[in-house]
């Protein structure tokens, strides 16, 4: 009997059609090759897409955080330039001064866009230029004009942190910054500190010129006129 099964199992293989057997189990297989890569690419793409986020997210977070810091040395500054006035002491002055701002040491920069990572690398050196300039310049000037010149200056880098912020978050698909109640007026505060502080430089500035103006008519420096001697 297992001799006649076996005999027809023999027919049934020798009827098979091997090229065309071959044919589909080789498509097959190509197929499923293809759906394995497709879905492996997928998932890469996926996880680079997170990490991408992750990354611009640790940015952002610590450039806002800046921005806080750059807030609360503007209040710094406020303080040491009132006490300064009243007290006549020199060195409340001595505690304001542009806070210096590092990354995280942990940020993956190479899941960054290159073009986003080259104001990102040159904002700190900007920060540590301006602190370098505030250094000399509090050699020069008086405590008050100091402290004005801090509070300013922390304004300006804390508008520019933000801005970091935002366009880092928008172009790697992060969600936007919601700040919380203490923060909610942090734009339009320093946005209306650093409009004060332009406003009254543009009126030291006309004030130097007409006192340089009526100098001149004064002493006779005018064109044609003779120099008092």
């Amino acid at each position: 009997m297992w001799q006649a099964q076996w005999q027809h199992v023999s027919a049934l293989w020798t009827q098979v059609q091997w090229p065309n057997w071959l044919a589909i189990a080789g498509t097959s297989s190509a197929i499923s090759a293809i759906v394995v890569l497709a879905m492996q690419g997928l998932k890469e793409r996926i996880t680079a897409r997170r990490e991408r986020r992750d990354a611009a997210l640790e940015v952002a977070i610590s450039l806002e955080g800046y921005a806080r810091v750059c807030r609360a040395m503007m209040h710094r500054a406020e303080w040491a330039r009132d006490e300064t006035t009243r007290s006549g002491n020199r060195e409340a002055a001595g505690s304001a001064m542009l806070p210096a701002f590092v990354y995280p040491e942990k940020v993956q920069w190479r899941r960054l866009s290159h073009r986003v990572v080259s104001d990102l690398r040159d904002f700190p050196a900007r920060i540590h230029a301006g602190r370098e300039d505030l250094t000399s310049f509090s050699a020069f000037r008086d405590p008050v004009a100091f402290c004005d010149e801090v509070s300013f200056e922390s304004a300006k880098a804390a508008r520019d942190a933000l801005t970091l912020a935002r366009e880092t978050r928008k172009k790697h698909g992060c969600v936007p910054w919601r700040p919380g109640a203490k923060d909610a007026d942090l734009s339009r505060e320093l946005l209306m500190l650093i409009t004060r502080a332009e406003e009254k430089r543009e009126m030291q500035r006309t004030s130097v010129a007409v006192f340089t103006g009526e100098s001149a008519t004064l002493f006779g420096s005018e064109p044609g006129n003779p120099r008092i001697a």
